[in-house]
């Protein structure tokens, strides 16, 4: 339904002018790779396209690119090849990432804080680990438990993500010192 403007009134409005706003103001290239950069379960360049604002010929060409710079994966299925991120690189990034940010003592700091909630966990639930947790809930368990196992779960790979940011952090510095 339109308005006197001719223009699409309410949501759809918006939407179409945040699409055409994404469409201007990027390359092709950038929004292939950013469909592919938030997609979590593998999809056909077709759907890719679709979300991309690109045709699928044009899909295919970047989608192509980005696994050859493994940005992406390609899976071969049934006869239809899928692309997903690939969960590596991203990794890689967030790490170095806060290898650059941060200061050593600030991950460090970091490190301790999740730490000491980790422990908060196995002393409230009486638990090792959050898969211990979970294999140990109930149908009634009690409010938040779900949450916990969660929660204990992202700490746990923020932990290791800040760890290993502290240590190719180190290795970059012991690297150029070599140099």
């Amino acid at each position: 339904m339109g308005t006197d403007s001719g223009q699409p009134s309410g949501n759809h409005g918006a939407i179409a002018e945040a699409r055409d706003d994404w469409k201007s103001s990027t390359t092709a290239l950038e929004r292939v790779q950013q469909v592919v950069e938030q997609t979590t379960t593998p999809k056909t360049a077709s759907e890719i396209a679709d979300e991309a604002l690109v045709s699928e010929p044009t899909a295919r060409k970047h989608l192509k690119s980005l696994v050859e710079v493994g940005t992406a994966t390609a899976t071969e299925e049934t006869g239809a090849t899928t692309y997903a991120r690939n969960e590596d690189t991203l990794l890689y990034r967030r790490i170095r990432t806060l290898a650059t940010e941060h200061t050593r003592d600030e991950l460090i700091e970091s490190v301790q804080g999740m730490k000491r909630r980790i422990n908060e966990f196995e002393t409230e639930y009486d638990a090792a680990s959050p898969e211990d947790l979970a294999t140990s809930l109930e149908n009634d368990a009690p409010d938040g438990a779900w949450e916990a196992v969660s929660e204990w779960q992202t700490v746990e790979r923020n932990l290791h993500i800040a760890q290993a940011a502290i240590n190719y952090g180190r290795a970059r510095d012991l690297g150029a010192a070599t140099q």
